[in-house]
């Protein structure tokens, strides 16, 4: 079987402006730093990422998005990073929050291939 698991210098070869991440980590523990570093070096941008939290301004990746690197946050929580909030009021980027154990199964159900999920039933009667 073909491995997935790379370096993480041979990572940032994929590296793209516009990208979407999904980063692991629970306000800030967990999270890895080295990839957020890399990413903070490459002067990627309009980014979206994936995450539970958004941390603090210094810790998870609180960094990218003091930065201004983040274009879109899909979280189920901010975190208590205030450069999330006052850019989520200005309109400088897009959040969305969606709750721990639907974020959980959208992640699952994308990776399983299923396409799609919907906590409620599309064709249930009225």
């Amino acid at each position: 079987m073909k491995t997935k698991l790379m370096t993480l210098q041979d990572a940032t070869g994929f590296f793209r402006d516009g990208m979407t991440i999904m980063v692991g980590g629970f306000m800030g523990i967990g999270t890895p730093s080295r990839l957020v570093e890399a990413l903070l070096e490459s002067g990627v941008r309009d980014l979206t990422l994936i995450a539970n939290d958004t941390a603090f301004v210094d810790t998870g990746i609180g960094p990218l998005i003091v930065n201004g690197r983040v274009r879109k946050v899909i979280a189920s929580h901010i975190g208590t990073n205030p450069e999330t909030g006052r850019r989520m009021i200005s309109g400088e980027m897009d959040v969305v929050l969606v709750p721990q154990g639907t974020l959980i199964e959208q992640i699952r159900c994308g990776g399983a291939g299923l396409g799609g999920f919907s906590p409620q039933r599309v064709s249930a009667p009225s």
